[in-house]
């Protein structure tokens, strides 16, 4: 059997009744957070525009889309969805593989299962969560395997994977079988591989190509629907995934070993602040670091973070506003360390244009902060891994830490507190509280009501609450 193959049937057969309940569980967690982030991406102008012009060209009424009132043709749905989930940075990701699977899966499959009438009930969302469940492991596993080959040629670490494992699952929901499932993902594989220049050259068309690589796998999927062949070896073939990303040395063979006993959904992490996850540990050790000692922040003279070299060559530039600042802020440890230790704390409104370029005391700390690579590897060591905060205090002492864990992942999970107040940041504007409250319960209940309570309250949304 291929590897294709047992991917094929993974994600064919796999049935509620195999998914084990943090698993269960852990698709409503992502699932609250993506629609967060996504009402989140409307409140930015852009969004705004791009939502409008996709209104006016109307069309089929198939799929959901927050902040519309209405629904659109389900590509319109899977591209605007991505675009908001990713539009902050605030999306989840999952940190073997790098991937932002869910501002790519559930955008998809959102639109998917309300294409299909797959939306109401018990039996569609238990459908929904096994869908969900088997693209992230397509997405994550796959990602895992190419992770230490594609990126340093330029290509976005979603764009490979990402859309392959979401049109896994929207063939899936669209009841195409072992056959279409295939072909969905072939035909995805054909399309693999979103540019990283606009994140090199610090502006925000970065953002949309988490809604780009979830058109595209929707795309697939109905292609797949209409007969339509994909490469049935798309991973190993002669210009197979692994050839064009890999020079054919990832081991997908162990990358997908864990099929069925280890589910990705679960190892995938939920983002507290508004940046790349890279920027993360520093910004946890610098947190930690000031809550064990509240007077902290006025006694740094300067900080030397010390960590991998692709985390470096990603963030850890001196930082300059650039074609963008916000992007550039965002993508910034010294941006973002400052940040933390001037404000206490990191949101949304700390990436404005205005606040990244006119606050002096942030930018003047920002120039204080230098990162260095280190190029030993110890046990767990990973593309973020080491990460290490060293602040040179005015005394002549120094405070120095290492990480060992991120927040919001596996081994160190946000508190049901923090998740709520993400939810409330990000929907604040968007959603009344009582409806923030109502989304929450029915991401909760999907697996009994299905995704329509939720989706309804998507629509509903609107930037004058």
């Amino acid at each position: 059997m291929t590897l294709e193959d047992r991917l094929t049937q993974y994600v064919a057969n796999l049935k509620w009744e195999d998914i084990p309940s943090p698993a269960r569980d852990a698709v409503s967690k992502m699932l609250i957070d993506t629609v967060g982030v996504i009402l989140a991406g409307l409140k930015s102008k852009e969004c705004q525009n791009l939502l409008d012009r996709y209104i006016s060209w109307g069309g089929s009424e198939e799929s959901s889309v927050a902040g519309s009132g209405k629904k659109l043709p389900a590509p319109a749905a899977s591209f605007l969805g991505g675009v908001f989930a990713h539009w902050w940075e605030w999306d989840d990701t999952h940190d073997d593989s790098a991937v932002h699977a869910s501002a790519v899966i559930f955008p998809t499959l959102l639109a998917a299962a309300e294409t299909a009438k797959l939306d109401e009930g018990e039996a569609a969302g238990r459908e929904f969560v096994a869908a969900t469940v088997a693209a992230f492991d397509v997405a994550c596993q796959v990602g895992a395997a190419l992770l230490p080959y594609y990126y340093h040629n330029g290509v976005m670490r979603t764009g490979v994977p990402g859309h392959i494992g979401a049109a896994a699952g929207a063939a899936r929901l669209l009841g195409l079988g072992e056959d279409g499932i295939l072909s969905a993902m072939g035909l995805a594989a054909e399309q693999a591989g979103l540019s990283r220049q606009p994140l090199a050259d610090r502006v925000n068309g970065k953002n949309i190509l988490c809604g780009l690589a979830a058109g595209q796998a929707i795309h697939s999927a109905f292609a797949a629907q209409a007969k339509i062949k994909g490469s049935p070896n798309f991973l190993m073939g002669k210009f197979g995934l692994n050839a064009i990303f890999a020079e054919g040395n990832a081991d997908l063979e162990k990358g997908l070993s864990n099929l069925g006993n280890k589910f990705s959904v679960t190892e995938t992490s939920i983002k507290l602040y508004p940046s790349c996850r890279s920027t993360h540990p520093g910004l946890d050790l610098t947190f930690d670091m000031m809550a064990d000692e509240p007077d902290l922040a006025n006694r740094v003279d300067s900080i030397e973070v010390r960590t991998s070299k692709i985390v470096n060559q990603l963030v850890g530039a001196p930082f300059e506003a650039g074609n963008d600042p916000r992007v550039a802020a965002q993508f910034s440890i010294p941006y973002t360390l400052s940040v933390a230790l001037q404000r206490g704390k990191i949101a949304l409104s700390d990436f404005d244009p205005a606040q990244v370029t006119t606050d002096s005391s942030v930018l003047d700390m920002a120039k204080r902060v230098s990162v260095k690579t280190r190029t030993e590897e110890g046990p767990g060591a990973n593309w973020w891994r080491p990460y290490t905060v060293k602040m040179n205090l005015d005394d002549g002492s120094v405070r120095e830490r290492e990480v060992t864990a991120l927040k919001g992942s596996l081994a160190r999970p946000l508190t049901l507190e923090e998740q709520q107040a993400k939810l409330d940041e990000a929907g604040k504007d968007m959603l009344s509280p009582e409806q923030l409250v109502a989304l929450a319960d029915a991401s909760s209940n999907i697996g009994t009501q299905g995704i329509a309570p939720v989706t309804k309250i998507m629509r509903e949304a609107n930037i004058s609450q």
